[in-house]
């Protein structure tokens, strides 16, 4: 059975998602309810009464807790039955409890911490430098459900050298893969806690999309960085953008992005994804544009890849398991996932250390 981090926050939901109702998510093996109370705070419960096991997430939200659908059972946000119906005088049933899981509200996002309560930190989550610029940067936003593990999305998007043969929208008709390749530069920075994966391509043409969307032409030659900060578990902050050579960067159309994958299951994902860009504001067109044209690399090229990899790994999640050969491009996945290894191995050699989901 997959072992995950537990301390750490991971993405549970859009903040949007959450309103008047629960919404129920299966979050790293474990079936999670989220609503608000009276007063908007977002709770995390464990998505099972008590009772018979129905989920909570089908119920009806009553104040400041939960009813179960079932029998009516209520819980507040600290997991405790406030209310029993079936007992004289309707108070608490003390026995029914449910478990919790601290849950906070950040980015647009609602982050849940499925370790130890008192080791949640809110810093962990990393400053997302578009997201607190709002009036620079216009928003558009996805949710994708992955058949695949989770550490294969992150893969993914750490070697951008698939771009060339996946995506090639991106590259465009002008040029072949090994033309792309050869007109980029990589540097990969290591840190304790996290890598950086730095690419830059000069000399050749915008990305189509760039043309269509932000005027460049075909005989402008530019730069297009597409740099990628991985941190534990699997937040990835892509700082994307391409500009006229000669030029300075901030002219240039820039397309920051944040991608967090989180765990379903050992072998499905769901893959969250926000999308900024500094140009063409308050455009719907031009919103949909980029929602179809991340459909495009994300749903419809990138996913079904991923889901073949994993059919192809059979019941294991661990890609070192299956001896893969390892290139050059590999060095940022690889880094990742060592990091991350090691991460759980020292949590679960810490007294009381998280147990696996």
């Amino acid at each position: 059975m997959l072992t995950y981090l537990h301390n750490a926050w991971y993405a549970a939901a859009f903040a949007d998602e959450v309103a008047e109702k629960p919404l129920g998510r299966k979050l790293l093996d474990r079936d999670v309810a989220l609503f608000r109370d009276a007063d908007g705070t977002v709770h995390a419960l464990e998505d099972r009464c008590p009772h018979r096991f129905a989920p909570l997430s089908e119920g009806k939200i009553k104040g400041d807790s939960i009813e179960c659908p079932y029998h009516g059972l209520q819980f507040n946000g600290g997991g405790e039955c406030v209310r029993n119906p079936h007992m004289k005088g309707t108070g608490p049933l003390r026995a029914a409890r449910v478990a919790t899981w601290p849950v906070m509200e950040k980015y647009g996002i609602l982050w849940i911490w499925p370790g130890d309560p008192a080791k949640a930190d809110a810093e962990q989550v990393p400053a997302i430098a578009f997201l607190e610029q709002p009036e620079r940067f216009a928003i558009v936003k996805g949710l994708l459900h992955v058949r695949g593990n989770y550490e294969l999305v992150v893969d993914n998007l750490l070697d951008l050298s698939h771009a060339s043969y996946i995506h090639p929208q991106f590259g465009g008709s002008a040029y072949t893969p090994d033309e792309l390749l050869a007109a980029t530069t990589q540097k990969l920075e290591r840190r304790d806690r996290s890598i950086i994966n730095h690419r830059m391509r000069s000399g050749l043409a915008a990305p189509e999309p760039s043309q269509k969307l932000f005027g460049y032409d075909r005989d402008t030659p530019c730069h297009t960085r597409s740099t990628m900060a991985w941190h534990p578990p699997a937040l990835l902050d892509f700082d994307a953008g391409t500009w006229a050579m000669g030029t300075p960067e901030e002219d240039g159309a820039l397309i920051p992005q944040l991608h967090f994958i989180t765990p379903e299951t050992e072998f499905t994902s769901h893959y969250f994804y926000v999308n900024g860009r500094n140009r063409r504001h308050g455009e719907p067109e031009v919103d949909a544009a980029m929602l179809a044209l991340f459909d495009l690399a994300f749903a419809q090229q990138d996913e079904p890849m991923i889901e073949m990899v994993q059919r192809r790994m059979g019941h294991s999640s661990d890609i070192f398991a299956l001896d893969p050969i390892l290139l050059a491009t590999d060095a940022a996945p690889v880094a990742a996932r060592r990091i991350l290894a090691r991460l759980i191995a020292e949590e679960r050699a810490e007294p009381g250390g998280a147990a696996t989901a």
